[in-house]
């Protein structure tokens, strides 16, 4: 391509980065390789136009390489030496912890109110599983999930909030609500195992490793604070602290942050009360207490680790070893790229007639699953359910013989719901008299899991859809429309650079040929 040039190695080093695996044919070869000559045209383009010098990268490429760093300085000093031995994980099992594991099944609610209805209508004798259908949403988008969740704990697992919780709770009982991310989670404990040494060998070593990590992590820091001299100015963390104190208050005229009045340094690297303000700014609106000592503790956890480990790896002259080195170039291209992507596929602004096509192509994500709400007679035989048949038509109350004779567990709630998908808990003839017969009427006997049955269809509920009023579904539907776009328009941008290429561009397909295979 011009002046570049694609060797058979570096054609190998890309495949190796992807993951392609061992048995390619030589057309998949082929692409690779034409998707590497894309890349390359592309880093030519953004470097033509100047993207190299681009501010943001640069800024993105010093933090990125601050984390490889300390990254590369921690997998030496921490990682590498923190893998538990055979006796620590004999010992950690003996302690008798590791014995037992939890079935977790959850329901994650979108706010408390609704979590406490539904797990009172559990307790009412909803199924669990029919609950989440109904209910559960996903933990991200807030979206309806069609069905719950499964979980396997071990004590030292996490989430923590959750974990310690399902521990406390008896077999067959539910949690009350558990504040976890932006909703709530019901934690239904489905049973306990006790499992043997060999079935929790990975996750014991996996907790202690962690656990190692954490003590060899902490004396490694605590290494670097005394050799490379980290030391806090009382003078500048007072100024840090008159700061966000005016911040709080509300002054109208706040206090110009001081670039040059020191905060804390160390290995002749110094960081000024205007830089740290913008790092703990946001964090310090969460404190109770504005002082030093909180300014301090949110440097040393969260600023501090990256900082301290980077600079041993510069002292170490980590940052110029070959690893390094490779890192950062393949690092600054994979920016060059999205930048360029950003510079050249940023759609315009969305119509709402675009947004409404979009929402009604993908309507089915936002689908809220229909249900029948049923009473039904469950009995051992045909026979039986057509005697009961006969008492209803000549009188009875139907509702009075479900709650009296009826198999079916939970039936002294006597209405239930069911979904179209349950046909295998139901049976398939039961369901389909679910999903079709008359609202009111009373039908059978029909062929049931564990009998036969006369059902009622009390109400029918057919299957909707979120709209476009819920922010969230408006927000997913424009970022996803977002997405196709600028798809769209990037794919339109490369076909374009290709094309001003293809006289420069020369591809040696018959000696990629000879190395197929090898």
């Amino acid at each position: 391509m011009g002046e570049v040039e694609i060797h058979i190695d570096d054609f190998f080093a890309y495949e190796g980065k992807i993951e392609v695996g061992d048995s390619l044919s030589l057309d998949e070869h082929r692409r690779h390789l034409g998707t590497l000559v894309d890349r390359e045209l592309l880093i030519g383009e953004a470097t033509k136009i100047g993207l190299l010098e681009n501010a943001e990268l640069q800024q993105i490429m010093e933090r990125n390489s601050t984390k490889k760093l300390a990254e590369m300085m921690f997998n030496r000093e921490v990682a590498d030496r923190s893998t538990p031995t055979q006796e620590e994980i004999d010992a950690a099992y003996a302690s008798g912890d590791w014995r037992q594991q939890v079935v977790s099944v959850e329901l994650f609610l979108p706010d408390e109110e609704t979590a406490v209805k539904v797990r009172q209508e559990i307790l009412d004798g909803l199924n669990v599983y029919e609950a989440a259908q109904l209910y559960s949403v996903d933990r991200m988008m807030h979206l309806p999930m069609g069905g719950a969740q499964q979980f396997v704990y071990s004590r030292f697992d996490g989430p923590v909030e959750i974990v310690q919780r399902v521990f406390q709770i008896p077999t067959g009982n539910i949690s009350s609500p558990i504040p976890f991310r932006r909703g709530f989670i019901l934690a239904y404990v489905a049973e306990y195992r006790t499992v043997e040494r060999e079935d929790v060998a990975d996750e014991i070593e996996q907790y202690l490793r962690k656990e190692k990590r954490k003590i060899l992590r902490g004396a490694y820091l605590q290494h670097l604070n005394q050799a490379l001299d980290l030391k806090f100015s009382d003078r500048g963390l007072e100024h840090v602290v008159e700061h966000l104190s005016s911040r709080r208050d509300g002054i109208d005229e706040p206090m110009t942050p001081d670039s040059t009045l020191i905060v804390y340094s160390y290995s002749g690297t110094e960081h000024s009360v205007k830089e740290v303000l913008k790092w703990v700014g946001v964090a310090a609106t969460r404190w109770d207490t504005l002082n030093s000592a909180n300014v301090i503790a949110q440097i040393k956890n969260t600023l501090l680790p990256d900082l301290l480990m980077a600079a041993d790896a510069h002292r170490k002259g980590i940052d110029v070893s070959a690893d390094f080195q490779a890192w950062k170039a393949s690092r600054s291209e994979d920016l060059l790229l999205s930048l360029l992507q950003r510079e050249v596929s940023t759609p315009d602004s969305l119509q709402e007639k675009e947004i409404i096509a979009h929402y009604h192509r993908i309507k089915s994500r936002f689908r809220i699953p229909g249900y029948a709400r049923v009473r039904d007679l469950l009995v051992a035989s045909k026979e039986e359910a057509e005697e009961y048949k006969q008492q209803v038509n000549d009188g009875a109350d139907f509702a009075a013989l479900v709650r009296e004779k009826s198999l079916r567990r939970g039936s002294k709630k006597e209405v239930f719901r069911v979904f179209n998908l349950q046909a295998k808990k139901f049976g398939s003839a039961w369901m389909n008299y679910a999903l079709n017969i008359a609202i009111g009427e009373i039908h059978g006997p029909v062929a049931a899991e564990g009998g036969y049955a006369l059902i009622e269809v009390v109400e029918r509920f057919e299957d909707s859809y979120y709209s476009l009023k819920e922010a969230r579904v408006r927000a997913a539907v424009r970022r996803d429309l977002q997405r196709v776009k600028a798809r769209s328009l990037f794919n339109a941008y490369v076909q374009e650079v290709r094309h001003l290429h293809s006289d420069q561009t020369v591809v040696y397909a018959d000696r990629l040929s000879n190395f197929v295979g090898r």
